[in-house]
């Protein structure tokens, strides 16, 4: 989730409350991965490849491209040290096997040439001010015809809400605003495929991935409504009032205790080819 570029993203002791993130990340992954697997599987993903998870955060992904992958073998690469020793914490008895952790940068990684059949970076593009110089190092460390995914999001496009929230939307904005001003874009996600193109993949597609409370329940994404922890940094630096917050929290109470509500949330998958050969 981090470079060694300037990052959007939390650094470690950075939240004052990283149990709830670390909560929210862990649910958030369970609601998309079966539907997210289903489309890399689609995409070519097979049980026996090599795949890198680039940016990998506490390692929830990691996890689950490993026991999709019995026959593969999965590296994830981290720069934040608090969040891979969240990884390792958990992941400790694979490590040394099929499974690699490391620290280090996407836009520097302290890997060798074409290492890689398939390489994610899920969630991470949004948090660097150097995306673009990102896809480029990716391209060189998968192998000929090997295939970059990236999941991310696009703000403009985030899902839905019903009813609404009145006050989600000045939270959400402000939370753009922050993001952008530690060097994110939450907005990114539209600037993929021309970035892909520019660092030379081909066949690049795009597909939406979609999770609703009509299908899983609304507990299930609770979490991600949760003002509280989503804004306890930018309460901490002076962004965004307690009173705003509470205030917002309160809506999103009520609309939770609705049972007519609804709530959908949307990521985009955005995949390309590396040229040069078959994918093996």
């Amino acid at each position: 989730m981090t470079t060694a570029t300037r990052s959007s993203y939390y650094s470690s002791g950075e939240h004052p409350h990283p149990e709830y993130e670390l909560e929210r990340l862990r649910a958030q992954a369970l609601v998309f991965w079966p539907k997210e697997l289903r489309h890399l599987q689609q995409l070519g993903l097979r049980p026996d490849m090599d795949v890198l998870d680039a940016g990998c955060g506490p390692g929830f992904i990691t996890e689950a491209l490993l026991g999709s992958l019995p026959q593969g073998t999965v590296t994830g690469l981290e720069l934040d040290a608090g969040l891979l020793a969240q990884a390792r914490g958990r992941l400790a008895p694979e490590e040394g096997g099929r499974l690699n952790l490391l620290q280090g940068s996407i836009t520097e990684a302290p890997l060798p040439d074409a290492g890689f059949d398939l390489a994610l970076a899920r969630l991470v593009l949004q948090h660097i001010a150097e995306p673009a110089r990102a896809l480029t190092e990716l391209g060189r460390l998968l192998r000929p015809g090997g295939r970059l995914v990236v999941a991310d999001a696009d703000d403009a496009l985030w899902g839905s809400i019903h009813p609404g929230i009145p006050g989600l939307a000045d939270v959400m904005e402000l939370r753009r605003r922050h993001q952008a001003q530690r060097g994110g874009n939450r907005y990114v996600g539209r600037a993929v495929p021309a970035m892909m193109r520019a660092a030379g993949f081909t066949d690049i597609t795009v597909e939406a991935v979609a999770v609703t409370s009509d299908e899983l329940g609304m507990d299930a994404l609770a979490g991600q409504l949760d003002v509280r922890a989503r804004t306890a940094l930018m309460v901490k630096e002076g962004v965004i009032s307690e009173e705003q917050v509470e205030r917002t929290q309160e809506e999103v109470r009520q609309f939770l205790a609705d049972p007519a509500s609804s709530f959908m949330l949307l990521m985009f998958l955005y995949s390309g080819v590396k040229q040069g050969g078959e994918r093996r």
